[in-house]
């Protein structure tokens, strides 16, 4: 009965690694679908970014922003009174 019982345990072992298997298996094939709708919409917003960059290049040349604004104190700055106390 032993040998029987260990048979029984070690197939029910097998259908069940399978019946993983089978469902990792659907999880990825969902995964590689989204990853490939995640891949054209990015590739959509890429054109766009591409799109409105040319449009603003074609308006002309402008000098680009600096990367970090740094507000000078007020006695430095053009056209605005000092406060002295």
């Amino acid at each position: 009965m032993s040998a029987i019982g260990d048979a029984l345990k070690a197939l029910r072992a097998a259908i069940l690694l399978e019946e993983r298997i089978t469902s990792q298996s659907r999880k990825v094939e969902q995964l590689a679908l989204n990853v490939v709708e995640m891949d054209k919409r990015l590739a959509a917003l890429e054109g766009r970014m591409e799109g409105f960059l040319a449009a603003a290049s074609a308006f002309g040349t402008r000098t680009g922003r600096p990367a970090k604004v740094i507000e000078a104190p007020p006695r430095d700055r053009p056209g605005v009174p000092s406060q002295k106390t």
